[in-house]
């Protein structure tokens, strides 16, 4: 993206403001990353698991997701990433409206932390006072896989977009930016806080390149089980009642939105590829199981 009339730090929150779940990429023989095609009589939609950053060496993309690719009319993606004024509107309207700001609703401790971690990155606190919890961790999380020199530009859903254009094939958007920035504010204070302090303490602690090292190992190899015990163990860190909530709001409620979507597309006759990142592909309330419960036939491709 290019937003030669933003400040920098106004660049990253728009990145954050697309970045729901962004892994990291790892050297690895086998790569054969999470891919379906999901069947009604004649018609087929094609369903991969993203990666929304990544490296170099993410492609070429087997050959698996190529093919698929290649038959589809049209592709599906979470949110438009050419949508620069949608970014932009959605991650301004994560600030607190002056003279409110997040001194305000956070406790000394993790206030502390958080304006340590902003100055590691050389960003002073003044520059992020006025943004949400929420909006923060992500914004947080993108700096340190930056840092670890993986890129939005790599993801899997700019490529996908970029390729889209070229062949002369329609975008469609399963959501808005500005829906996925109501679904975050939605959450319980709570829950945004907690979000925030684990953030500052992965961070702080140097377990985010393990963390994602250990993510994309599971879906450069399709381990669906293995994604899953990731997610658990983050949820893990969130009291019971906050980890129910972010897993109901941030993926259950989402993953049966999508798969509904999926359905209409099935019913149109259109064969779709639709690409979303692969936590929403885990699970019994992922994707997959929800189409396969709804009596579609699921199968995986390799």
């Amino acid at each position: 993206m290019n937003f030669p009339a933003i400040p920098a730090f106004q660049r990253l929150v728009v990145f954050a403001a697309i970045m729901f779940m962004s892994c990291a990429v790892c050297a690895q023989s086998t790569y054969s990353p999470p891919l379906w095609e999901i069947r009604a009589g004649e018609n087929s939609v094609y369903l991969f698991g993203t990666i929304h950053v990544g490296k170099t060496d993410f492609y070429p993309l087997p050959a698996s997701v190529q093919s698929a690719f290649g038959k589809s009319d049209k592709v599906a993606l979470e949110v438009d990433p050419a949508d620069e004024q949608a970014a932009i509107a959605a991650a301004m309207s994560a600030m607190y409206t002056p003279p409110d700001n997040i001194e305000n609703h956070l406790e000394p401790e993790l206030l502390s932390g958080l304006i340590e971690v902003c100055a590691s990155y050389g960003i002073p606190f003044e520059q992020v006072r006025q943004i949400k919890p929420y909006l923060l961790m992500f914004m947080l999380t993108a700096l340190e896989y930056q840092r670890l020199g993986y890129s939005p530009d790599k993801g899997l859903e700019n490529h996908f977009a970029r390729r889209a254009q070229e062949q002369g094939k329609g975008i469609v958007a399963l959501e808005s930016m500005s829906a996925q920035m109501q679904i975050l504010d939605r959450l319980s204070p709570g829950l945004q806080t907690a979000m925030l302090q684990i953030a500052v303490d992965e961070i702080s602690s140097g377990e985010v390149e393990a963390l994602v090292a250990e993510m994309v190992t599971a879906w450069r190899t399709g381990n669906m089980d293995k994604l899953g015990a990731v997610l658990l163990e983050e949820e893990r860190r969130l009291p019971a009642a906050m980890a129910k909530e972010f897993h109901q709001r941030f993926l259950t409620e989402r993953n049966v939105a999508m798969a509904q979507q999926v359905e209409r597309m099935l019913r149109d006759g259109e064969t779709v590829f639709v690409a979303v990142g692969a936590m929403h592909m885990v699970g019994e309330d992922g994707i997959p199981a929800i189409l396969g419960a709804k009596g579609y036939q699921v199968r995986p491709l390799r």
